[in-house]
């Protein structure tokens, strides 16, 4: 008789019980354990993982509800015959150098430039990286709540079927009444549709504009994945300077019918756009027939109170497209975003999220509706506020103590730092040294068209480390930079 023999991961969130179930559910899966065949008893089972005999009973008792085990007199227990397993034996991994025509000879999405952040960012001890965040800081009680609201079995029809494209109305009216109210905007249901994050939104707008007449213009240095959507849609992208001002609006070419730009907190350098371009843009959208897509990035995280009214506000909405995160503050990882705009391009844009991903998650929309009308996301921006001011006056002291002389931009609130060190600064192995020192950051590379642009420019974002992090971090920061130049 084959003996199987199993081990506990070393690390793991799940009880005992739970893990012991993984395992074993894993090996059946995995055709380790056939049908019929018998599992160790649980004397033999809890000595082979070290844990109670009545963690293992409790964990058989378990998997025999579920019908992947049996439980037979005097034998034990077996796997179930009507468990499904693999007949295929272990999978085999596919050789990387192995030639797929249908990938041969074209541009690939996985060729585009991003920003790379090592997925154990967390682990580093100063992680001066964007888009994420603090988890310590998560309102979990409040979120919790609001997921047992949307779970009510009252609200169960509401998301347990297909919602065929729609959006939690729940959600729809917090929109109109506190986010968008709050900046000034007013719009009616059908002029807003939920999406899975702000990317998501940009990547519609992009399929939208697929194909049009003109290009779109974008900010120089400005927001790659913006870019990739756009060029994974098949626009063609002109590349518009940025300054202290703000996007320099009187540079767009006649040839572009859109435009794309974050005027509350420019991404990257963090410079708002002034007024008076603002004015400027819209009045050329309307002379030129031109649609500004507005990517409200960062303004829920301006923690100094100075806001300029959003560009929607101000302009027609046929000539305007809004779009802005819901989760982005609260944890990139739930993925909601909403977008404004006239209703016929609305309803397009439905269109194209249904053939994409038919509607994000009903009930998460419902919690976050929940969260809204509660005012959780009220008292978690207050707190928010209150630490990234903190932090950001404690950035500020520590650029100037260790890098002074050094260009440093900083917006009106936000969460980042632009630094404009020399040009012969190579952020490229300034970031690659840092990383050996358990320091992130983003270099300028990625959010230039041309990467060699990018020279002596770089990014430090506080969100995710703690104040007392901050000065530490910026001294190693500052020895690699004075080392490197």
């Amino acid at each position: 008789m084959v003996v199987h023999r199993f081990t506990l991961p070393e690390h793991s969130m799940l009880a005992l019980r739970d893990q012991i179930c993984d395992v074993i559910g894993k090996a059946i899966a995995d055709g380790g354990l056939g049908q019929g065949q018998a599992l160790p008893s649980c004397r033999v089972l809890s000595r082979q993982l070290r844990v109670s005999r009545s963690t293992v009973f409790q964990a058989y008792s378990r998997m025999v509800e579920m019908g992947m085990i049996e439980a037979r007199d005097r034998s034990g227990y077996v796997v179930s015959h009507q468990t499904k397993t693999s007949s295929f034996g272990a999978r085999s991994e596919p050789d990387a150098a192995t030639h797929v025509p249908i990938l041969a000879g074209r541009g690939l999405p996985s060729d585009l430039r991003k920003i790379d952040t090592p997925a154990d960012w967390s682990r580093y001890k100063y992680p001066f990286i964007y888009s994420q965040i603090d988890t310590r800081t998560f309102p979990i009680q409040g979120w919790r709540e609001c997921m047992r609201l949307a779970l009510n079995v009252n609200r169960m029809p509401n998301w347990a079927g297909d919602a065929s494209g729609s959006d939690s109305e729940l959600l729809i009216e917090q929109l109109r009444q506190r986010l968008l109210g709050y900046r000034g905007i007013r719009a009616g249901a059908d002029e807003i549709i939920v999406t899975a994050g702000a990317q998501n939104a940009l990547y519609i707008v992009g399929a939208l504009l697929g194909g049009a007449r003109g290009a779109i213009a974008m900010e120089d240095p400005g927001y790659p994945e913006a870019r990739n959507a756009f060029a994974l849609t098949g626009n063609s992208l002109i590349g518009i300077p940025v300054d202290r001002y703000g996007m320099r609006v009187d540079d767009i070419p006649e040839t572009c019918s859109a435009v794309y730009v974050t005027p509350s907190h420019q991404f990257p350098t963090t410079v708002t756009l002034v007024m008076e371009r603002r004015k400027s843009l819209i009045a050329m959208a309307v002379r030129r027939d031109m649609l500004i897509i507005e990517d409200d990035y960062e303004s829920e995280r301006n923690f100094m109170r100075d806001e300029r009214p959003p560009i929607r506000s101000l302009a027609p909405s046929e000539n305007t497209v809004y779009v802005g995160s819901l989760s982005k503050a609260l944890s990139p990882g739930l993925r909601l975003g909403y977008m404004v705009a006239h209703p016929a391009i609305i309803r397009e844009a439905r269109a194209i999220r249904r053939a994409m991903m038919r509607n994000p998650t009903a009930l998460l929309q419902d919690a976050m509706a929940h969260f809204l009308a509660l005012g959780h996301q009220d008292a978690h921006l207050r707190s928010l506020h209150r630490r990234f001011r903190r932090r950001w006056g404690a950035m500020r002291v520590a650029l100037a103590e260790h890098l002074p002389g050094i260009p440093v931009g900083a917006g009106q609130g936000g969460s980042s730092f632009w630094i404009a060190a020399p040009p012969r600064l190579d952020v490229f192995q300034l970031q690659a040294r840092l990383q050996t020192r358990g320091v992130l950051i983003d270099n300028g590379g990625p959010f230039f068209m041309n990467p060699a642009d990018a020279d002596g420019q770089f990014r430090l974002s506080f969100g995710a480390l703690p104040t007392a992090a901050i000065s530490p971090g910026i001294a190693i920061v500052a020895q690699e930079v004075r080392a490197l130049i």
